[in-house]
This record gives structure tokens, C-alpha cells and sequence, in this order.
């Protein structure tokens, strides 16, 4: 039985006092090369097209990290070979070593439907690729920053000619023996009757290499819907190793499993997709909803139809309340309010199984919640509300460097939310390799929208960042995992990142830098948003309301680019970001004083 785990957000990484990025014209320098053949990227064919084809191709990354050497990215070009690119020391980018040459390119890459070419590196040095037609190949790199031209090593899928693009893989030793672990996506299109009874459904396969032999597992959705008439195709945007392979973590819109293992039989269970312990949530409805104003607060229950006027009692204090129906075993609600209240304006009506609880505020701060420490009720904004957040929250960026230093309320609160964080669809979960089951899963109705992946540390799993409230939120897979700890922490967090990167129409790619110092994102062309998280400044600022002197500063900047061609790559290390284009690539370098 799998537990059913919460993202636990550290309050102590969150800054509710965030009054937004401030724009810095301070240029950043900008270099750029031809590239000498235009870099590959496969087409979608009129078949595909699903959501996952989608990500697959057309947001899909040609910029290839090595995570253990930051300042080095790869590319193919339209000839299958791959490029190494670095920045020298004298700030002149060295793109035209070619490392590897892909076997047989001629043919495989006029293959219609095809996947691209996807690329890892599991250890400093190796390298696994996958050609996007079937072929999966190890190869031995060397030590990386010396320029070696690497070696062909095996190919794994030589004999399973199928698509497959190259998720995730790592290199670990368990009892004195080498695995090589990759996870590879192929699309199945499960039709029947016609071409409008379409469903596409993504299959993992789990792949292990030790002293040449293979061992094969396979995740997927085991009742695939293949009468269904959607064409949205199942989301995928989290697919990953932990650290010692013995555990995938994934992040989609359905319920994964295991469902064969080419070693050790899966035991299959009948037990239903909702059948999971409780730890640390509940998945229970909520026993009433509430709004509010600046005036009142507005509670709503529902009670049985033969509930009458004179079955119900209610006492009101100034900081205090009980609402209930006689005779019964609990309240409606009970306890200590979240701030005073008027009680000679309070009222209660009752219509039909509706009763309406109306608590009139004796100042016009937020509440929180109705009763301290009752969870059972649910928030509903209406659009007027939703309205004038969206107005506030625009401050969180702006074209000037001190917008109005004497405004006093706080841009932003907890319960400031828009209708877009109310419910995203995805499931984040995590599946042991030995067991074949669900260990923990946190549910779509927790789990706020991903905003992108990036590998902190080499060695270790990539971590994913979510929005929480306006945030974007890094989280890190952790070890060992016990039943009842969630195997995913909160390290960091970008401040208003969720909310700028919603207003961002254009964007394509989103990432940050290892060290988190700062985060990007970048349009379909030209134009890239760069937020630097606070840092000090050489001139504090004082507030010439209050007083209070400002020591640190987040910051945005903007960069356009010399071209309108389209961004086929983003790479964010710690102190520069690579661009590649189809033709071009670009190198931004960022000061460490921004």
C-alpha cells in the first residue's frame, strides 16, 4: 500500500514580504557563433498528435548539460554529429570539435516519425544516446575536458526497433558490481474502429546493465482507455532515477505501475488506485466553504433536509463561536476565531439544506482560515477577487527600479490565489524497482504546477520546481525514504516565479543556475527573462515612509537577441547561459554582483 505523502514547504524558505524584481539595465555581455551545419530536430507527421508528442518535439531541449562539467554543453547537427561547445577563457566559444558521429545517419534520420536525438551522461566518463529510432548506445567518453572523441561501447535495443527518447540514466556500483539504469519513453497509439478512437499512451521502460547482461522492467498505464476520443495523450514531465537506482520518480496525469520485469515476476493486486495510507493528508471534501471581503466573512454548509430553523444553536464572541444542530454528536463550528469578529452583526439564515453563516470583521485584514487550526474548510474566491489579486501581484515585476517605495501592504499573502492553482492534474509518485509497487504518491489535488526540471549535483537526481502560491518552490528527491517521510524536500525558492512565468505567453524553456543564485526564462525567440534572487546592493535604499533601509534587491533583466530564429536549446550554469538557435549559438555571461 502506498503512502500517500504532502509536499511539506519549509516556511522558512519563503519570503512573505516579496515586493517584486526590480529591472537592472546593467548590460550583460553577449557572445555568439555560426554554427558550421544547423542543428537536427525531428518533425512531427500527422499521426502524432498528442500532448506528449508535443513536449516531445516541439519543447523539447537541443542543448545537451554535462553536469559534471558545467560550463560545457553538446549539440547535433543535421549530419548526426555531436558538437561539444565551451567558452575559453579569452570569452571565444569553441563549438567545431566533434566528439562522436552517429552510425548509419543517412538513412535513420530521413525516418518519418522519429524521435530526437536525446543524450545523458550517468557518470564523468560515459555517456548513453539514443538515435530517437531504436538504436540506444553507451559510449566511453574519457575524462570530458580534454576533448576526447568517444568510443562505442554496446548497443542496448539493437534487436526492439521502436522511438524511444532517453529520459534519465545514472551509473551507480551496488556489491562490488557496475549498473548502467536508463529510462527510455516510446508512445504507443492504441486505436481502434477509426482514426478519430485515438489514445496515446507513454510506456517507461526501465533498463539495467550489469556485466553485460540486461535486465528489463516496464511502467505504464496497465488499462489503457483505448475507446476514449481524447487526443491529449497521457502528461509526462518527470521522469528520473534516485541516486542508487533502485526507484524511478515520475510526475503525469495518471497512475503509473509496473507492470512486467524480466527477472522477477509482477505480482498484480486488485486493489483500487485510491487505496492508499494516509500520511500527513487527507483526501476528505470539505465540511463547509467560505468567502470573504473586506467587511465579512461568508460561511456555507450543507445539512440534511430535515433540518429546521429551531433545530440549530449558535453562540458568537468576539473571538469565539459555536454553530451546531441539537442532539447531534459534532458541530458545524467550534473554537477560536481567526480574529474578533462584531458580534451584534453576526447572522446565520437557513433555506433548503443551505445554511449561511455571515461573521461581520471588526478591521479589514485577511483571514486565513474561520476557525485557528480547522482545515475542513475550503476557500472559494469569486472572479471580483480574483481581479483585483491579479492587480496586485503585477508589482511583482516592473520597468523601474523602485516602484512605489511608499506603498505599505504586502503584494502578496497566502490566500491570494488565482483559479488557475486550484487544480492542476498531476500526480507525482515514486515506484521501487524491487517491490514493483507505489511507495509514495502525493495526489493531483496537492500538487501545484511544474514549472521545469534541473540537476543541482552531479551524481544525484534531478531536482523539479513547483508553483506554490506565486512561488516556484525546488524540490530535491531524497534518501533513504522511510513509509511515512516524503522522499522529496524543499530546498529552495524562487520568489513570484510561478505567477511571472503564467504571464509569459511565449515561453518555451524555463531553468535556473546549479547553484540557484538565479532563474530564466526564455521565449520562442529572442528573448530571455533572467530573475536574480536578493543579493546586497552597493547603495541601500531607505523607504521614505517608513524608514526602513533596504539592504538586498531581486532582480530581472532582459536580453534580446540578434535574431528572430527560433530557441532550440536553453543551458543555465552558474555564472552563464547558452543559447542555441538553429544556426547560432549565443553565450550569456553573468556577473556575480547582479
Amino acid at each position: 500500500m502506498a503512502a500517500k505523502v504532502d509536499l511539506k514547504v519549509d516556511r522558512e524558505l519563503l519570503d512573505p514580504d516579496f515586493d517584486g524584481y526590480k529591472l537592472s539595465l546593467d548590460p550583460l555581455p553577449v557572445y555568439s557563433t555560426s554554427l558550421d551545419k544547423d542543428v537536427d530536430f525531428a518533425k512531427l507527421t500527422e499521426k502524432q498528435f498528442s500532448y506528449l508528442h508535443s513536449k516531445l518535439y516541439g519543447n523539447y531541449n537541443h542543448l545537451f548539460s554535462d553536469p559534471w562539467n558545467l560550463n560545457t554543453v553538446y549539440y547535433v547537427d543535421s549530419l548526426w554529429n555531436i558538437h561539444q561547445v565551451c567558452l575559453q577563457s579569452e570569452n571565444k566559444i569553441e563549438s567545431g570539435n566533434i566528439v562522436y558521429s552517429i552510425p548509419d545517419s543517412a538513412n535513420l534520420r530521413l525516418i518519418p516519425g522519429r524521435f530526437n536525438v536525446s543524450l545523458c551522461f550517468p557518470s564523468s566518463e560515459l555517456a548513453v544516446l539514443s538515435d530517437g529510432t531504436g538504436n540506444l548506445f553507451i559510449l566511453t567518453t574519457g575524462n570530458r575536458q580534454s576533448q576526447n572523441v568517444w568510443q562505442f561501447k554496446t548497443n542496448i535495443l539493437e534487436e526492439e526497433k521502436c522511438f524511444y527518447h532517453l529520459s534519465d540514466c545514472i551509473y551507480h556500483i551496488d556489491n562490488e558490481s557496475s549498473h548502467i539504469e536508463c529510462l527510455v519513453i516510446h508512445i504507443t497509439d492504441n486505436s481502434e474502429k477509426d482514426e478519430y478512437q485515438t489514445h496515446f499512451t507513454p510506456i517507461i521502460d526501465w533498463i539495467t546493465i550489469s556485466t553485460g547482461k540486461i535486465k528489463k522492467r516496464r511502467i505504464e498505464d496497465p488499462i489503457p482507455d483505448v475507446k476514449t476520443k481524447d487526443i491529449t495523450g497521457r502528461i509526462l514531465d518527470y521522469c528520473v532515477f534516485e541516486k542508487t537506482g533502485k526507484a524511478v520518480l515520475l510526475a503525469g496525469d495518471k497512475v503509473l505501475k509496473l507492470t512486467s520485469d524480466s527477472v522477477k515476476p509482477v505480482v498484480t493486486t486488485n486493489s483500487n488506485d485510491d487505496d492508499y495510507e494516509m500520511i500527513g493528508a487527507s483526501n476528505k471534501e470539505p465540511r463547509y466553504t467560505w468567502n470573504q471581503t473586506e467587511e465579512d466573512i461568508s460561511v456555507q454548509f450543507t445539512v440534511k433536509d430535515n433540518v429546521k430553523k429551531s433545530d440549530i444553536y449558535f453562540i458568537i464572541k468576539p473571538d469565539y463561536i459555536e454553530l451546531g444542530i441539537k442532539n447531534s454528536n459534532s458541530h458545524l463550528l467550534y473554537g477560536k476565531l481567526y480574529r474578533t469578529v462584531d458580534t451584534e452583526a453576526c447572522t446565520w439564515t437557513i433555506t433548503g439544506q443551505r445554511l449561511e453563516l455571515t461573521l461581520c470583521k471588526t478591521d479589514s485584514s485577511t483571514w486565513k482560515e474561520v476557525v485557528e487550526g480547522d482545515a475542513s474548510g475550503e476557500l472559494v474566491l469569486d472572479s471580483q477577487q480574483i481581479e483585483a489579486i491579479h492587480q496586485r501581484l503585477e508589482a511583482f515585476t516592473s520597468d523601474q527600479m523602485n516602484p512605489d517605495p511608499d506603498c505599505g501592504n504586502r503584494v502578496y499573502n497566502s490566500q491570494e490565489l488565482e483559479d488557475c492553482d486550484l487544480d492542476t492534474g498531476m500526480i507525482l509518485m515514486r515506484i521501487d524497482g524491487e517491490t514493483h509497487q507505489i511507495t509514495h504518491q502525493v495526489s493531483k489535488y496537492r500538487l501545484n504546477q511544474w514549472l521545469f526540471t534541473v540537476k543541482l549535483e552531479p551524481g544525484k537526481p534531478k531536482s523539479l520546481c513547483l508553483r506554490h502560491d506565486v512561488d516556484g518552490c525546488m524540490w530535491q528527491p531524497t534518501e533513504p525514504v522511510s513509509s511515512g517521510v516524503s522522499p522529496w524536500q524543499h530546498v529552495v525558492t524562487f520568489d513570484a516565479l510561478g505567477y511571472v512565468q503564467a504571464s509569459k505567453q511565449q515561453k518555451k524553456y524555463s531553468s535556473s543556475a546549479p547553484n540557484c543564485s538565479y532563474s530564466v526564462i526564455c521565449d520562442c525567440s529572442k528573448h530571455l527573462y533572467i530573475y536574480h534572487r536578493h543579493s546586497p546592493i552597493n547603495s541601500p535604499l531607505r523607504n521614505r515612509k517608513t524608514g526602513k533601509q533596504v539592504n538586498t534587491i531581486a532582480k530581472q533583466q532582459v536580453i534580446s537577441l540578434d535574431t528572430t530564429d527560433a530557441i532550440l536549446g536553453l543551458h543555465a550554469a552558474n555564472d552563464k547561459i547558452f543559447i542555441l538557435t538553429e544556426t547560432s549559438l549565443y553565450v550569456i555571461k553573468i556577473s556575480s554582483d547582479i
